[in-house]
């Protein structure tokens, strides 16, 4: 199967949330494109939703925090939490009950989003004949509120990255009694979309290669309502909610498409990209075209090449020797075709944006690995890790759950993960609560026992390392940290 990206070739690497090839969190174009590879804010503000990775929305639709649960684009603040720049609730019982539900959410929680899911045909996540089908599928979509059906009309990468993280995001929170037993992602509810007179120009669609288009949305309104109180949480939490607050009532706000393009004299791009013989929308694609469209730049005639290794090992290694280097072509070129081509689209410009850059000055004298199987690729964790900084080498080895650190000048060093609780008590020295000791320890020391690394996955038999999936692999080893005592402890700690 051939993907968009490097040109028309096999479809490039991308990048994951933040940074190290990352998009920011939902992750992708945010305003300008950096050096992580995407644009930074860019959002349609009134506009249809933005999405992000997971190509669920970000501004414009109510963004959502760790469950999904909106967050902004509804005209009152979240969860009792006080509009920026303010003073937060003073002595209110309810606003520190909803304070501690979000903040033991965000913290177990993930990035994970439960919108209003229903059974979606499987025919969904078929591709189009052409770039307008295809914008025109996601659309429809959205009116008909199934919202696994939306994710499946994207690209493929993207849809299979929404689906795996969701999938293992939601058994944690069965684990962590945030969810109910019987919670069911292909079924839950909690935000509903409606889609009135939705119309593109065709004509007007622009084709930028052989693999993208973007079409353009003209007319038509989107409807969003969301019921937090609809969302499967385990009664415990439902308690600590309460009945009067405001995140458990419904909450509905529609945005004029018609009348955002007449405001901004411009359509609204959806892009579409070919993967094999059929087109797709794409999030990814999407939002980096908001973002040039923002900074008024285009599209680079041509891209990068892919530049995959012969192992996960090896594209660990590489990308870590180009990242050294300062060589940005190549670390864009090492990142999953699948799931980047975007990245490697906009290759040229972003190099053009982020300027000169030389070798940091460290050099990588070796580097061994462990290599386990997750979802969707192989986790690469660092067994040795050997650096040379400015004449000086550090030299880092795991040995178990323990890291042996050699420093120039302070001889060796040696960290267990069963020790992580006892440092946190020392250095804390009584001001930290014991509970919260206990909880990051905990956190802590799963890290150390899973590994820190990468995760990289094979693309026509050729490896790139995924930012997504490493990011995801990493935030659920911190999630599998917690325990479902540590909920009931942070939100008893918080009530206080």
């Amino acid at each position: 199967m051939s993907y968009p990206g490097g040109g028309g070739g096999q479809w490039q690497p991308q990048q994951n949330p933040q940074q190290g090839g990352h998009p920011q969190q939902g992750g992708y174009p945010q305003q300008q494109p950096q050096q992580g590879g995407y644009p930074q804010q860019g959002g349609y503000q009134q506009g249809p939703p933005q999405t992000g990775p997971q190509g669920f929305p970000q501004q414009g639709y109510p963004q959502t925090g760790p469950q999904g649960f909106p967050q902004q684009g509804f005209d009152q603040q979240p969860y009792g939490y006080a509009p920026m720049g303010g003073e937060p609730p003073k002595k209110k019982r309810t606003g520190l009950v909803i304070t501690a539900v979000v903040a033991v959410l965000l913290l177990v929680g993930g990035a994970v989003t439960f919108f209003a899911l229903k059974k979606s045909d499987p025919a969904a996540n078929a591709g189009q004949d052409t770039p307008a089908v295809a914008a025109k599928n996601l659309i429809e979509q959205l009116g008909s509120g199934d919202v696994v059906g939306i994710t499946a009309s994207l690209a493929p990468a993207e849809a299979a990255l929404s689906k795996d993280y969701l999938d293992s995001m939601t058994k944690e929170m069965k684990r962590l009694e945030i969810l109910k037993p019987d919670a069911d992602p292909n079924k839950m509810s909690g935000i509903e979309f409606k889609s009135e007179n939705i119309k593109f120009d065709e004509a007007k669609a622009e084709k930028i290669n052989d693999h993208l288009t973007i079409n353009k949305l003209v007319e038509g309104k989107i409807t969003v309502t969301s019921d937090i109180s609809k969302v499967p949480l385990t009664d415990k939490l439902m308690d600590a909610i309460g009945d009067k607050v405001s995140m458990t009532k419904s909450e509905t706000k529609t945005w004029d498409i018609t009348a955002e393009v007449q405001k901004r004299g411009t359509p609204i791009g959806i892009a579409t990209i070919k993967v094999g013989d059929e087109w797709y929308p794409s999030a990814f694609y999407t939002i980096a075209n908001v973002a040039l469209e923002e900074e008024k730049l285009k599209w680079p005639q041509k891209g990068f090449d892919p530049q995959g290794a012969a192992s996960a090992q090896e594209a660990a290694k590489q990308l870590v020797t180009a990242a050294m280097d300062g060589d940005l072509k190549t670390v864009i070129s090492l990142l999953p075709p699948d799931e980047a081509g975007v990245l490697q689209d906009l290759g040229p410009l972003l190099l053009d944006q982020a300027g000169k850059m030389g070798p940091t000055g460290a050099k990588l004298n070796e580097l061994e690995t462990d290599v386990k199987d997750v979802t969707g690729g192989k986790q690469v964790t660092i067994k040795k890790l050997s650096v040379t900084v400015e004449g000086e080498t550090v030299t880092v080895v795991r040995e178990g759950d323990c890291y042996a650190a050699e420093v120039p000048g302070q001889g060796s060093q040696k960290l267990c993960a069963d020790e992580i609780t006892q440092l946190m008590n020392q250095q804390g020295r009584g001001k930290i609560p014991a509970a919260a000791v206990e909880v990051i320890g905990r956190v802590a020391a799963s890290v150390m026992k899973s590994g820190v690394g990468v995760v990289a996955t094979e693309v026509g038999g050729k490896w790139y390392v995924s930012p997504v999936r490493s990011y995801y692999e990493l935030a659920l080893t911190v999630f599998r940290g917690f325990e479902p005592k540590d909920v009931d402890a942070l939100i008893e700690l918080l009530k206080k």
